[in-house]
């Protein structure tokens, strides 16, 4: 039998670790088995050779990640053909864990339509559930100046972006705080 997953997603600063790990601890506390996925831990095991930061990058950048400032003093990203294949990549080990058995609460973020459509290819036999967290801006950017090694302007180059996706659950942790928020996935799901 699949396990099953919950994906939580959202800006940068929107709670998604936060979330994720309080929704775990919530979760395996009678004995249930749900591991953590998160897309930056996977992101992080990419040599930096595959990554580029405002014009500073490896020599496989174009390929990887590009991180550039806009004229907003957002941060964007730029994904290539090898940093879509990690996002794929991604998907598919969220969902062969699922596939062998073992719940899943994943963090992760939803690029654009190309990720989704793949998120919902790859997880299309798996019972999955989605969770899109987000705030306004200005609470996401006093959040990310109180983080000690956070990327200024990633929140606002986020939500500059339309989101896409069907989401089963979206809150604004701006309003809601992390156990009610957790309360509601958990009911979402049983």
């Amino acid at each position: 039998m699949s396990g099953r997953v919950v994906a939580v997603t959202g800006p940068a600063a929107a709670g998604k670790s936060t979330i994720a790990t309080a929704l775990q601890a919530e979760l395996t506390r009678e004995g249930s088995l749900w591991l953590f996925s998160g897309l930056d831990a996977f992101a992080d095991s990419l040599r930096r050779d595959w990554a580029s930061f405002e014009g500073n990058g490896g020599p496989f950048a174009e390929r990887g990640f590009v991180y550039e400032r806009d004229a907003d003093d957002g941060l964007t990203l730029k994904l290539g053909i090898d940093g879509r294949r990690v996002f794929r990549a991604f998907h598919r080990s969220v969902a062969s864990i699922a596939e062998s058995g073992v719940n899943v609460v994943c963090e992760t973020v939803v690029y654009d339509k190309t990720d989704w459509d793949d998120w919902v290819e790859t997880l299309k036999p798996i019972t999955n559930y989605w969770v899109r967290l987000s705030a306004p801006l200005a609470v996401l950017e006093s959040r990310e100046m109180n983080r000690p090694q956070a990327v200024r302007g990633l929140a606002r180059g986020m939500m500059a972006k339309q989101p896409v996706g069907d989401y089963d659950l979206e809150v604004d942790t701006s309003i809601e705080d992390v156990d009610e928020i957790v309360e509601r996935v958990v009911s979402l799901i049983s």
